[in-house]
């Protein structure tokens, strides 16, 4: 009997196109092949407050991956199946730092099928237009806070996104790395010219969304697809990792293999070949 292989991609910048969707030949393509049998997950940064809406018309029957391995989240159910939370402690540190920082948000927090993103302001508008463009689906809600710090302190906090220039963000990483009992991805955006920290619960990050993903999948083995650093971990966790010709020096120098670029639809080009040659 073959054994059952999990699929599993990146978004921004691998399965999407430079706009941030996923082409018409995509979802077409993706959608026949998963008719056929085809095992297919998303591991993403992202959370649901934008991939609901991106992956609109993706006829998955696997759980995805967001927020780097935090979040499980059954997209045809529509449900959260499993929660990855930090440390209170832990959390509480982070928010104390970020404050002191002049960071205001976003801390997102999780309760009863329901995830926040927590500010205590928005002060650009810039951050102004990035909540109001991701408050749209209703897997996840803005929610003004009095403290950062306080809150992580009695809710269930389970990821920070933090945005910024690269010399504030790298004191601000080497201060975070500090902190016992928590993972940092640290990365320059996809699409705009910041630095993006993220921090999630020890031991929490991609190579465990491909590890669960496999379980849930009822996977023997996990072919995986990306082009930045918090990629990495799943790189390390696949029995394959393929990296889209766009991908960082760093990713490409990993990669078992490099297919096209995200823009010539790379992910879906490489599941043709397969099926062409044999099958997935």
């Amino acid at each position: 009997m073959k054994p059952k292989t999990l699929y599993l991609s990146d978004l921004d910048g691998t399965l999407l196109q430079n706009d941030a969707t996923l082409s018409p030949c995509a979802v077409r393509e993706l959608n026949r092949m998963i008719e056929k049998g085809l095992c297919f997950s998303i591991s993403s940064a992202r959370s649901t407050g934008t991939v609901i809406g991106i992956l609109e018309g993706l006829h998955l029957t696997v759980p995805i991956a967001l927020f780097n391995g935090v979040i499980y989240y059954d997209y045809a159910a529509a449900q959260f199946v499993r929660v990855m939370d930090i440390d209170p402690q832990a959390a509480a540190q982070v928010a104390e730092v970020m404050e002191r920082y002049g960071l205001h948000n976003t801390m997102y927090t999780y309760h009863d099928q329901q995830l926040f993103a927590c500010y205590t302001s928005l002060d650009t508008e810039w951050e102004r237009q990035f909540a109001a463009e991701r408050s749209k689906f209703p897997q996840k809600k803005w929610r003004q806070v009095q403290s950062l710090a306080r809150t992580a302190q009695t809710e269930r906090a389970v990821f920070f996104s933090m945005p910024g220039p690269k010399e504030k963000m790298d004191r601000l990483y080497k201060e975070m790395a500090a902190i016992p009992n928590i993972t940092l991805s640290y990365y320059l955006d996809t699409y705009e010219p910041l630095w993006y920290l993220e921090i999630q619960a020890g031991g929490v990050d991609k190579r465990l969304s491909v590890e669960i993903l496999r379980e849930l999948a009822g996977a023997d083995r996990v072919v995986a697809f990306g082009d930045n650093h918090n990629d990495l971990a799943m790189a390390d966790g696949a029995d394959l990792f393929c990296a889209v010709e766009n991908a960082t020096a760093d990713v490409l120098a990993r990669a078992d293999r490099v297919i096209p670029a995200n823009t010539a639809d790379g992910v879906i080009r490489y599941l043709r070949e397969l099926e062409e040659t044999g099958g997935w």
